[in-house]
């Protein structure tokens, strides 16, 4: 495998906040691992995950310890942060990270799932969150505003931003899992779930939308990427093209 280089796609959040994906800059897309890969858990080599994670921290400027990257299980466990180094245990089995702490580089990994940056500037407050279809359903995005309120950031001021995902067209589901979502948005699953495609197919990034606003973020405040990961392989990984065991494209913010 050659030598991994990163690049990034800015996601827009507030003065003093740093929020970004990696790109992934695959030299053959068909290799599951090819690329940046900072993943620790999806089954890469360690060594290439070393030297993607020294990359990140020279980006950041910042030692590695402080980039905070959490093995993930498509729950709806947050972790907040406190203080460094953080003991790996206390972020096995989470999906959501929060902090107060600067030059702190919180970092979630997906491969079709959408990634959640979140900020409050003026309390400086940061939170980034893994949500597929199991943690959006499971109340993710909401859980990580909680966590976030509960260090003093306030709703009104948070700001969110949504990087590259699955998009509609892609995302085909079987009906056990339309149900839920049509359970949980109610009179407003129709929105969620488009049914122009002979099996249902969700639009996670609006059903993460609609959790947001009814939580207290306004409307505004959330930015949101039109890029599908699964329609830009070279770009961006993607399980539903290449498999689970493959790398992750990384979603990281820092004040």
């Amino acid at each position: 495998m050659t030598q991994p280089t990163i690049s990034r796609i800015d996601l827009p959040l507030a003065d003093g906040i740093t929020a970004f994906s990696t790109l992934r800059n695959a030299e053959d897309p068909s290799i599951p691992y090819s690329g940046f890969n900072a993943c620790h858990y999806v089954g890469d080599d360690p060594e290439h995950v070393k030297k993607c994670r020294r990359l990140l921290a020279g980006e950041l400027a910042i030692r590695e310890e402080n980039i905070i990257i959490p093995t993930q299980i498509h729950s709806a466990s947050v972790a907040t942060i406190t203080h460094l180094p953080v003991d790996p245990e206390d972020i096995n089995g989470v999906d959501a990270l929060v902090t107060n702490l600067s030059e702190v580089a919180l970092a979630i990994n997906t491969a079709d799932c959408v990634p959640i940056v979140m900020a409050d500037p003026e309390s400086g407050v940061i939170a980034a969150a893994h949500s597929g279809w199991r943690g959006t359903v499971a109340g993710i995005a909401e859980r990580t505003l909680e966590a976030m309120v509960s260090l003093g950031a306030d709703r009104n001021r948070i700001r969110v931003a949504i990087g590259p995902s699955i998009c509609t067209k892609c995302f085909e589901v079987g009906q056990e899992v339309a149900d839920q979502f049509i359970d949980l948005y109610g009179n407003q699953s129709h929105t969620v779930i488009s049914e122009i495609y002979p099996r249902p197919h969700v639009d996670l990034v609006r059903a993460i939308t609609l959790s947001l606003t009814k939580a207290g973020v306004k409307p505004d405040h959330i930015a949101l990427s039109e890029v599908c990961s699964h329609c830009n392989p070279k770009d961006y990984f993607s399980a539903r093209s290449i498999g689970i065991k493959s790398g992750r494209t990384l979603t990281v913010v820092m004040r």
